[in-house]
C-alpha cells in the first residue's frame, strides 16, 4: 500500500455545475492535480541535510600488509631447497641467508606451516650494534597474520664472536614461550645468530633443551 506524503498538499478538485464543460480558463493551464511542497518549519540558522548518492566515504581502511614478491620468491626458493625446517641447523641456514651482512641487532620470527615448511620471515625489531628490543605484541601479530601453525623466533648478535645467550635472552625466551602458548602457536625454538659474514655461528635453545 502506498502511503501519502504528509509534506505534500493536494489542491481540492473544483466541481462544475451539471452540464457545464471545463474550459481552459477553468484549468488555468495546469495539470489536473497540482502538488505544492510544504517545507517543515526549522530555525533559520540550521541548514537542511541533503542526501546525495556518492561512491562512499573517503575514510576507508588505510593499513595494509604488502608482500615483497621478489624477496618472497628468493626466500621461498631457499626454503624449497632446505625442505621442512625440523632442526636448528636448517633454521640457521635460512636465517643466515636472510640477515645477510646485518650490522645491527635485529629480532624477528620465522613462521612455519603444518609440515614445518616456511610460511613467512619477518623482522619485528631493529636495534643498535649491541642491543635490540624484542617486541612480543608485533612478533605474535606477525605470526597470526602469516597464518602460522608454529614459529621460531630469532635475533642477531653482530658482535663477531661465537653465539651465546645472555641472561636477558633467557628471560625473553621464557616470555615468548608464554605469549605464543596464549595464541595457540607452538614456539619451536629461539635461534641466536652471531659471528660475522665469513664465520657465522648460532645458538639454539631447543638444541640445548632450554624451551
Amino acid at each position: 500500500m502506498i502511503r501519502s506524503n504528509p509534506f505534500v498538499r493536494e489542491e481540492p478538485t473544483r466541481r462544475l455545475p451539471h452540464g457545464r464543460r471545463r474550459s481552459l480558463k477553468d484549468c488555468e493551464c495546469r495539470s489536473p492535480r497540482v502538488r505544492e511542497t510544504v517545507e517543515p518549519d526549522r530555525p533559520d540558522d540550521i541548514e537542511p541535510v541533503i542526501l546525495e548518492g556518492s561512491p562512499g566515504t573517503k575514510c576507508r581502511p588505510f593499513l595494509t600488509v604488502q608482500k615483497d614478491s621478489e624477496r618472497f620468491a628468493a626466500c621461498n626458493a631457499l626454503a624449497d631447497e632446505i625442505g621442512p625446517i625440523d632442526d636448528a641447523k636448517k633454521a640457521f641456514r635460512l636465517l643466515e641467508d636472510a640477515i645477510g651482512d646485518e650490522v645491527n641487532e635485529v629480532f624477528g620470527v620465522l613462521t612455519l606451516d603444518l609440515h614445518k615448511r616456511m610460511k613467512g620471515l619477518e623482522l619485528t625489531g631493529r636495534g643498535e650494534e649491541t642491543s635490540v628490543m624484542a617486541p612480543i605484541a608485533s612478533t605474535c601479530r606477525a605470526a597470526v597474520l602469516h597464518g602460522a601453525y608454529m614459529a621460531i623466533i630469532f635475533h642477531v648478535h653482530p658482535s663477531g664472536i661465537e653465539a651465546q645467550p645472555s641472561e636477558a635472552d633467557d628471560q625473553t625466551t621464557e616470555a615468548f614461550v608464554e605469549a605464543f602458548n596464549a595464541i595457540n602457536i607452538p614456539l619451536l625454538d629461539h635461534v641466536i645468530v652471531a659471528g660475522d659474514t665469513k664465520n657465522r655461528s648460532y645458538y639454539s635453545y631447543a638444541e640445548n633443551d632450554q624451551l
